[in-house]
């Protein structure tokens, strides 16, 4: 019997995209509806009130959320490191030229504006150096920035890309600014713990896909990854954030908390960085 699943994402990661291109799913029994969204705050909707079983979206979030009494968990982490660049507009070349600009974000207290907040401060720019404006998912924030209407956001794979190819600076890659800072997860909100059986069979498809791309030659997985959207350039750079496990690293977990009492953005309520990690599900799709 083939089970459905409902997932959010802003651009499906490389291992939704091998699972689905090479037919892991299809094998499993398992059929994944996946949405994209317009904003981390849909997300967080969909989850709470179970127009969604599962989303793909930065771990952080899930800081502010469950501060908030969201129980949302974490089954996976899907990017070893992040793979988000910050882009500016045509005429800001230089991460100093941003004193003053108006930045887009998805929203300015949780998700990846917090890294940005933290890398930004790291370059000498603090807090009123700058404007944070909340734009949306990255589909919206890159045609916000194309628009000139913001002066930077941060873009993922393969949309830095295209933003490259359109005559855009790209200013720095977060991944080798923060080494250790945890991509994407997949997480699940109350309603979509219930699908157990579903998320343990869409848990070991990505596994798969997993151990797929870490055995792959990089022509091959490149095809893959070219006919599931992306470009050449950033399914290449897309292989080098496949995760050494779907487990979440302890250090990049508590990078996220060190992060924010640095920039004392710790909301009260906050689970600890022990609290996000739901090890359940992934134990049982995929036994040690």
């Amino acid at each position: 019997m083939t089970l459905r699943l409902r997932q959010s994402v802003f651009v499906p990661p490389p291992l939704c995209i091998v699972a689905s291109q090479l037919g892991f799913l299809t094998e499993a029994g398992v059929e994944v509806d996946t949405t994209l969204t317009r904003s981390s705050e849909q997300q967080r909707g969909q989850l709470v009130g179970g127009d969604c079983d599962l989303a793909v979206t930065a771990i952080d979030n899930l800081i502010v959320w469950n501060a908030a009494g969201a129980g949302i968990r974490l089954l996976a982490q899907l990017e070893r490191t992040t793979p988000l660049h910050l882009v500016g507009g045509r005429v800001f070349g230089a991460i100093e030229s941003l004193r003053g600009a108006e930045l887009g974000v998805d929203a300015v207290d949780n998700g990846f504006a917090v890294v940005l907040r933290h890398i930004l401060r790291s370059h000498g720019l603090m807090p009123g150096d700058y404007v944070l404006t909340p734009v949306g998912g990255v589909r919206e924030r890159y045609d916000a920035l194309l628009a000139g209407d913001i002066a930077a956001t941060l873009l993922g794979p393969p949309l830095y890309e295209f933003a490259r190819q359109e005559g855009l600076p790209v200013l720095l890659a977060v991944g080798d600014e923060l080494p250790d800072y945890p991509g994407q997860g997949l997480v699940a909100g109350p309603a979509g713990m219930e699908s157990a059986e579903a998320i343990g069979r869409y848990l070991s498809c990505l596994e798969r896909a997993r151990r797929w791309l870490g055995t792959a030659e990089t022509p091959q997985a490149i095809d893959v990854l070219v006919r599931g959207g992306y470009t050449e350039p950033a399914a290449r750079a897309s292989l080098h954030v496949t995760p050494a496990s779907l487990t979440p690293a302890g250090a990049g977990l508590r990078r996220l908390f060190s992060i924010r009492a640095e920039l004392d953005m710790t909301p009260p309520g906050a689970p600890g960085d022990g609290e996000l990690f739901e090890p359940a599900p992934l134990a049982a799709a995929v036994p040690a």
